[in-house]
């Protein structure tokens, strides 16, 4: 059954940006629990790249990640929060894109028609945005959220990532800022 609600997501790539604490994995949650109770759950994989919470800042998806759903994540820094210096940062960045590498060939082991996408900057920061996007076309429906704002000083790491979120933003049909 399709509700109105999720008719908006169907087919499409939908990206929610914002700051820090906007709502941004709270709103994917709640976009995840139509989509469940639409009774979706054996169609829809999630990758789950944000880090555990670090001084207040970021934190998984709380709902949704029971079989059907093919849930995946692993360990994952918060570079500009752990990073001692802006060498170790752009290091934990790199950590990051070759554990998140890992978790997209996991993924293409599966078929699912419906991927959902916590924290993609994660992966943006230092991983490939080629790959990134194949990764995107593999899925029919695609709701991904993204830091985008400016709680973070001026670094490499930050204006890689916020020009790869705009490239993204430009190849997403809806982008909700929030």
């Amino acid at each position: 059954m399709i509700t109105g609600e999720i008719t908006q997501y169907l087919n499409k790539q939908t990206l929610l940006t914002g700051d820090v604490n906007s709502g941004k994995s709270t709103k994917t949650a709640a976009i995840l629990e139509q989509f469940l109770a639409a009774g979706y759950g054996p169609d829809i994989a999630i990758l789950d790249l944000a880090p555990d919470p670090v001084q207040g800042i970021g934190g998984k998806l709380s709902s949704g990640t029971a079989p059907p759903v093919l849930y995946l994540t692993g360990r994952i820094a918060a570079p500009r929060l752990m990073g001692r210096d802006a060498t170790h940062t752009l290091d934990l960045a790199r950590q990051n894109a070759h554990t998140i590498e890992k978790l997209f060939a996991e993924l293409q082991q599966h078929s699912r028609d419906i991927l959902f996408i916590n924290d993609a900057t994660l992966y943006l920061q230092a991983g490939n945005y080629d790959l990134f996007l194949d990764i995107l076309q593999s899925s029919s429906t695609r709701i991904i959220n993204a830091y985008y704002g400016n709680a973070f000083d001026d670094s490499e790491l930050t204006r890689r990532e916020r020009q790869l979120t705009e490239r993204l933003m430009a190849n997403s049909e809806r982008v909700i800022q929030l």
